[in-house]
């Protein structure tokens, strides 16, 4: 399936700028890399990052993206979660074909209720979501897909949980994503020379 990664536009007095999508606004602009989204990226051949906070990107300029697109996954956290969803709407609205998918530790703490909030939603990949994500953009069938939950006929529908990652050498490296879709100079935090990278090498 043709992948949209999105790290969706903030809401007003939210940056949404970490990796982990929780920075709130303040004095000081700072943004993270995507780490979270690019890892699962790097695994899903042609698929596409868009990192909208640091780029300044609106829910206008995202939502026309929606039409090139047959998979989309949205990382996603508490603060911005209604927001978020309001986002997966858009994208539905512009193409009703496309299956939008959430990731991040407020879906997977809460996956029915997540699901529950927006019709929009087709599947939360729960917890380690790395190759629950990249089987779903495999079109592999929803409930043969370890570690995840997913809309069916009205209701949710939970798989057993997808095993620990044991073995991190089985994840590509997320530089070539950084490289393809990201705008390094974009990148910041206050304590560290200007512009830099960020990757994690351990969980």
């Amino acid at each position: 399936m043709r992948t949209l990664f999105l790290h969706p536009p903030s809401f007003d007095g939210f940056d949404g700028g970490a990796g982990s999508r929780y920075q709130a606004r303040r004095e000081i602009r700072s943004f993270w890399y995507p780490t979270w989204l690019a890892q699962p990226a790097a695994l899903v051949p042609g698929s596409r990052l868009v990192d909208a906070p640091p780029d300044g990107l609106t829910l206008d300029d995202v939502r026309p993206l929606a039409r090139e697109y047959e998979l989309c996954v949205i990382h996603t956290s508490t603060p911005s979660f209604r927001s978020d969803c309001r986002v997966a709407e858009a994208l539905k609205a512009e193409n009703p074909g496309l299956t939008v998918g959430m990731v991040g530790a407020a879906v997977a703490v809460a996956p029915e209720a997540s699901l529950r909030a927006s019709p929009a939603l087709s599947f939360v990949a729960r917890n380690e979501f790395d190759f629950t994500v990249q089987e779903v953009a495999q079109g592999r069938p929803l409930s043969r897909i370890l570690g995840l939950s997913y809309r069916v006929n009205g209701h949710v529908e939970h798989t057993v949980e997808r095993p620990v990652l044991e073995n991190m050498d089985a994840l590509p490296f997320v530089t070539p994503v950084y490289k393809r879709d990201l705008t390094v100079e974009h990148y910041a935090i206050g304590y560290l020379r200007h512009p830099y990278v960020s990757l994690y090498t351990g969980r």
